[in-house]
């Protein structure tokens, strides 16, 4: 598959309006994906980042199927993701033979979720890894030279602008703001199936509702989900 220069500058324009804004990782991680996803032709989309433990977890995802799949895999404690992290190096499998024959639970439990190719590229900043992009497809086939140096470059200034939007350069600082964006992620799905259910919208669409609420009220995302969450669990007013 080709990738379109003007595409991947539009992708990169987007998520660096993030930083201009001085905005949120979460909301730049959604970004990330989202534009990998549609560059890359992959079916599903997953990152993760180590959090104050160092351990990893799913910091943003698309659709929101792919939880199911990387939340598998840390669950199974194997998977390409999880090698990648360990490692520091690009893992691609092209075929569901290859994924079984490579990590047989993982790859039988992931076929069974229409997964058949995955390729993925290790996040690093501050000199180590701290995280995966995973990139999953519903067909087999290799990524292409051009295809992996796009995910490797999108993987790049995505952990480029995490870090840039913590204004610190110390990385147990960097560390506490990547769990406040793990914690928030919880409370932000929930928001976004709320808002998709009660406007019958597509959970991407329910998150943008949010995002440009937030930028409205200039207020952090994870406030106004928490605020939307609050809603649904506020009883009802008693009618006299």
């Amino acid at each position: 598959m080709d990738v379109r220069a003007d595409a991947v500058a539009a992708a990169v324009n987007d998520i660096a309006a993030v930083l201009a804004e001085h905005g949120e990782p979460l909301d730049l991680a959604h970004r990330l994906v989202r534009h990998c996803a549609e560059l890359l032709s992959a079916s599903a989309v997953g990152l993760l980042v180590e959090d104050s433990r160092r351990e990893l977890q799913l910091l943003a995802a698309t659709p929101s199927q792919t939880r199911e799949v990387e939340l598998l895999q840390l669950q199974l404690e194997q998977g390409p993701c999880l090698d990648a992290y360990r490692t520091g190096t690009v893992l691609s499998v092209a075929s569901a033979a290859d994924l079984a024959a490579r990590w047989p639970e993982f790859g039988r439990r992931a076929a069974a979720l229409g997964i058949r190719a995955v390729h993925t590229v290790p996040v690093h900043s501050g000199g180590r890894t701290i995280g995966a992009l995973n990139l999953f497809r519903d067909h087999e086939g290799a990524y292409s030279r051009v295809e992996s140096d796009v995910a490797r470059a999108m993987a790049s200034f995505g952990a480029v602008g995490i870090t840039q939007l913590e204004h610190v350069a110390e990385g147990a600082r960097v560390q506490a703001q990547l769990q406040e964006a793990l914690d928030s992620r919880i409370v932000l799905e929930q928001a976004k199936g709320a808002l998709a259910q009660r406007f019958r919208v597509h959970p991407d669409a329910a998150f943008q509702r949010l995002r440009a609420r937030a930028r409205t009220e200039r207020r952090r995302l994870r406030d106004v989900a928490q605020e939307v969450v609050d809603e649904l669990v506020r009883p009802a007013p008693v009618e006299g």
